[in-house]
């Protein structure tokens, strides 16, 4: 999804002062956003976000990101428009510079959100991607519905130990 949300910057074009940056995806790159999120549309994609020098190389990207996208609801299957509000806050660090985890484990509430540079390019597209992906609610429900289950025949008091998901093993077991 990166080379459809390439939003980046060159190192040598942040002043000491900061870049800030307001910016608005394109339909072609939200087509592509809904696409990858399997949303039914993003409607709007707006990111508002500074680029900060930290000293030796490094930066730091804080943002917001407001978008508008549509999805199927989980239990009626129609479309539920949803607005997605999200803040994000990385590091960045030159590629040869990010240190290896220590002991081959992350905790990831231990250790910062690091990113590389990458041929003095900044790549905030991903960034903003991730952020969005991940404030997406996996399991969107119109207000006021929910999943009611089918009910069992009240004459079997549930399922039969031949509907059961064990049913071909006792199958089985009576055959020896």
């Amino acid at each position: 999804m990166t080379e459809e949300f390439g939003w980046d910057h060159a190192i040598q074009d942040i002043p000491e002062t900061g870049l800030q940056v307001e910016r608005a995806a394109s339909p072609e790159e939200r087509e592509g956003i809904a696409r990858a999120l399997d949303l039914l549309a993003c409607s709007s994609l707006t990111a508002r976000y500074t680029l900060s020098p930290r000293g030796e190389g490094h930066f730091r990207l804080t943002g917001t990101l407001k978008a508008l996208i549509e999805q199927s609801c989980v239990v009626t299957l129609e479309p539920l428009t949803s607005e997605i509000a999200e803040s994000f806050s990385v590091d960045y660090w030159p590629e040869t510079e990010i240190p290896a985890p220590s002991g081959g484990v992350v905790d990831v509430h231990d250790e910062p959100d690091l990113e590389p540079i990458v041929a003095g390019r900044i790549k905030v597209g991903r960034v903003i991607f991730e952020s969005l992906a991940n404030a997406i609610d996996l399991f969107p429900r119109k207000p006021g519905v929910t999943f009611e289950a089918p009910q069992s025949p009240p004459d079997q008091g549930g399922a039969s130990k031949s509907d059961g998901p064990f049913a071909a093993l006792a199958k089985v077991k009576g055959k020896r």
